[in-house]
C-alpha cells in the first residue's frame, strides 16, 4: 500500500494540492487535504464543479458542504457508500479507495507523468499558466466599462472580470477641522471628548474619497487666499487676484476666504506708505541717536555694576543670618531632647515610689489587728495552694494529649522532612535527566538538519520509467502471493483429503478389532481386557480428534479476531469520536448563539 499511497500524492500534487513531502500514507492527510484534493479531482473531472476547496467554520455549513462533495463523488459513479461523514472522520482504507476511483476518473490529459522534477516552482508554473489561459479566453473589458459590470452582476462574475476588489469614488460632505490654536477652552473640551470620528460621520465606504476630497478642496483654496505669514517685507506685492473662479470654489473648503477682499488690500497699501514714510526721517536723526546712544550705554553700564555689587552683598548677609539660624535651631533641639531623657526617667522613678508607698501603706494597716489578719492571709495562702493543686490536675489533664499530639507531630515532621529529601533528591536526579535528554535532543536536532541536508542534496527526479519498474514490481509480487496461496490451498485439499482418509481408515480398524474382540470375550478374560482397552482407546482417539479439531477452529477465530482488531484500530475510531465530539460542542455554542441573536 506505501506504493499506491506514493502515486495518489504524487498525482494529487499535479492537480495542485500542496502535500507536504512528510506524509507518506493517505491516512496521515487532515480533513482540509481531504477536501482539498477530493474536489481537485472533480474539478479536473468536470470543469463545470464550483465546489470550495476548503471546508467554511460554521459547523452547519461544513456539514452541508461536506454532504455536497459526497454527493458530487457519488453522481461521478463512486460504488461504495459515501457521506460527510466520510470526509469530515475518514479512515485510511475508505480514504484510499475514493482516491483510487476518481483518479482512474481523471481525463488521460488532466494528470501528466512528465520526467521533469515535481516541485513547488513547477506548480506555481502550471497553475499561473492555467490561470494566464482561462484569462485569455474571457472578453476583456475596458476600465471604464467595469463599474457596469459591478452593478449588473453578480460576485462570481465580478471575480471573473477582476473588478471585486473595486469601489465606487463616492465622497460625502465633510468640513474639516480648524485650526487648535484659536479654540476656546469648550471647543477644546467638545473636540477632545465629544467629537466623533471621521470614521463614523462619513463611514468606512467612503472614507478615503471624502478625505481626498476635502485635502483636494483645502490645498485649492490655500491657493488663491494667501496667509499673512507670507508677506515677507514691504517691498512685496501682494497679489489678491483668485487662481480660480469663485464659482469653481469647492463649498466643503474649512479655511473660507474673508467676506470682503478689499480689507486686505487697504492693509497692503497701508502698510506700503508707512514704510515709504518711514524710510525719509531715519537719514535725518542717524547722528544724534548715535551719540546719545553712546552715553546711554555707559550709564547704564555703570549702574547694572552698583546694583550686582549691593545685591552681591544682600546675599551674603542673608546667607550669615540663614547660616546662625540653623546653628540656633540645631543646639535648641540637643536641648530638647536632653530634657525629654530626664523628663521619663523622673517619671519611672516616681512611678516605682508610688508602688513602695502603697505596699508600706497596705502593710501599716494590717498592724493593729494582726492575729487576725495572719488568720486570714493563713486561709488565703490556704485556699491559693488547694486552688494551685486543681490548676495543677487540669494542666496535667490538658498536657498529656497535647504532648501526645506534639510527639506524634513531631514524628510526622520528621517523616515529612525526610520524603521532603527524597523528593529533592528525585527533583535532581529528574534535572540531570532533562539536562541529559535536551543534549540528546540537541544532538538529535543536528543530526536532522544534517540528515534534510543531505536529502535536500538527493536529486528529486521522477520519472514514467521509476512508477512503470514499481508498478510491475507490484504486480509480480501480487502474482507471486498469488500462487503461495494457490500451493497453500491445494495442500490444505491434499491434507484434508489424507485426515478423512486416516479417518475412515482407523474408524473402519476399530470396528473390526471390537468386533472381533466382543465375540471372543465372552469366552476369554484377556479378550475381554484387550476390548476393554481396544474401547478406551478409541475413545480417546475421539477425544483427541475432537479437541484438535475445537484447537484449529479457536486459532482460526483467534486470527479473525486479531484482523478485526487490527482492522478497527486502523479506523482511528477514539480519534474519530473526539472529533465528533469537539464539532458537538461546537454545534451546541452556535446554537446557543443563535438562540440569544433570536431572543
Amino acid at each position: 500500500m506505501e506504493e499506491v499511497d506514493k502515486i495518489l500524492i504524487l498525482t494529487l500534487n499535479h492537480l495542485g494540492c500542496d502535500i507536504d513531502e512528510e506524509m507518506k500514507t493517505v491516512g496521515s492527510f487532515g480533513i482540509e487535504k481531504v477536501v482539498g484534493g477530493v474536489v481537485r479531482c472533480l474539478h479536473a473531472i468536470c470543469s463545470d464543479c464550483d465546489l470550495p476547496t476548503s471546508l467554511p467554520q460554521n459547523m452547519a455549513q461544513r456539514f452541508r458542504a461536506a454532504a455536497a462533495i459526497a454527493q458530487a463523488v457519488k453522481d461521478t459513479g463512486y460504488p461504495g457508500d459515501i457521506g460527510y461523514q466520510s470526509l469530515l472522520y475518514p479512515s485510511e482504507a475508505d480514504l484510499r479507495r475514493i482516491f483510487m476511483f476518481l483518479i482512474e476518473k481523471l481525463p488521460r490529459d488532466s494528470s501528466p507523468v512528465s520526467d521533469e522534477p515535481i516541485n513547488k516552482a513547477t506548480l506555481i508554473h502550471r497553475e499561473a499558466k492555467k490561470k494566464v489561459s482561462e484569462a485569455l479566453s474571457q472578453p476583456w473589458i475596458p476600465p471604464h466599462c467595469r463599474h457596469i459590470v459591478r452593478k449588473n452582476s453578480s460576485h462570481a462574475s465580478l471575480t471573473k472580470y477582476g473588478t471585486a476588489h473595486t469601489q465606487g469614488f463616492t465622497s460625502k460632505p465633510f468640513r474639516g477641522y480648524e485650526d487648535p490654536s484659536q479654540f476656546s477652552t469648550e471647543m477644546k473640551n467638545y473636540y477632545g471628548n465629544h467629537l466623533r470620528r471621521v470614521t463614523m460621520l462619513v463611514g468606512y465606504n467612503c472614507l478615503l474619497a471624502t478625505l481626498l476630497n476635502t485635502h483636494a478642496a483645502q490645498l485649492e483654496g490655500e491657493k488663491f487666499i494667501p496667509s499673512g505669514n507670507n508677506i515677507k517685507n514691504n517691498n512685496e506685492k501682494v497679489n489678491l487676484e483668485p487662481l480660480m473662479s469663485e464659482r469653481n470654489v469647492p463649498k466643503a473648503v474649512h479655511s473660507t476666504p474673508p467676506a470682503d477682499l478689499a480689507v486686505l488690500s487697504i492693509q497692503a497699501t497701508s502698510i506700503k506708505s508707512g514704510a515709504q514714510e518711514s524710510d525719509t526721517t531715519s537719514m535725518e536723526g542717524k547722528t544724534t541717536d548715535q551719540k546719545a546712544a553712546a552715553s546711554s550705554e555707559e550709564d547704564a553700564a555703570r549702574s547694572r555694576e552698583e546694583c550686582l555689587a549691593s545685591l552681591e552683598e544682600e546675599v551674603a548677609n542673608v546667607k550669615n543670618k540663614i547660616n546662625e539660624c540653623t546653628q540656633g535651631m540645631e543646639d535648641a533641639q540637643d536641648a530638647l531632647a536632653k530634657l525629654t531623657d530626664e523628663i521619663a526617667q523622673e517619671e519611672e522613678l516616681t512611678k516605682e515610689k508610688s508602688k513602695d508607698a502603697k505596699t508600706m501603706q497596705r502593710t501599716s494597716s494590717l498592724l493593729p489587728e494582726s492575729d487576725v489578719n495572719i488568720q486570714k492571709l493563713k486561709a488565703a495562702l490556704k485556699n491559693s495552694e488547694e486552688k494551685m493543686g486543681r490548676l495543677q490536675q487540669q494542666w496535667n489533664a490538658h498536657r498529656e494529649p497535647l504532648s501526645e499530639q506534639l510527639a506524634r507531630l513531631t514524628l510526622e515532621m520528621e517523616d515529612k522532612k525526610k520524603n521532603k529529601e527524597k523528593i529533592l533528591e528525585n527533583i535532581g536526579s529528574l534535572r540531570d535527566k532533562m539536562k541529559a535528554m535536551v543534549q540528546e535532543a540537541s544532538r538529535k536536532e543536528s543530526a536532522e538538519a544534517q540528515l534534510k541536508e543531505q536529502v535536500e542534496k538527493i536529486t528529486k527526479d521522477v520519472n514514467r520509467s521509476v512508477y512503470t519498474k514499481r508498478i510491475i514490481d507490484i504486480s509480480a509480487k501480487v502474482r507471486k502471493q498469488k500462487q503461495e496461496i494457490d500451493r497453500v490451498l491445494a495442500d490444505t485439499r491434499t491434507i484434508q483429503k489424507e485426515i478423512n482418509i486416516l479417518s475412515g481408515k482407523l474408524e473402519r480398524t476399530f470396528t473390526v478389532v471390537e468386533g472381533t474382540a466382543y465375540k471372543e470375550a465372552a469366552n476369554n478374560e484377556r479378550v475381554r481386557q484387550v476390548y476393554r482397552a481396544v474401547a478406551a482407546v478409541h475413545e480417546g482417539c475421539g477425544e483427541l480428534v475432537d479437541i484438535v479439531r475445537e484447537t484449529g477452529a479457536t486459532q482460526r477465530e483467534i486470527s479473525d479476531l486479531r484482523e478485526q482488531v487490527d482492522l478497527e484500530k486502523t479506523k482511528n475510531v477514539e480519534e474519530k469520536l473526539e472529533q465528533l465530539r469537539v464539532d458537538l460542542n461546537q454545534v451546541k455554542k452556535e446554537n446557543a448563539s443563535l438562540k440569544k441573536q433570536i431572543a
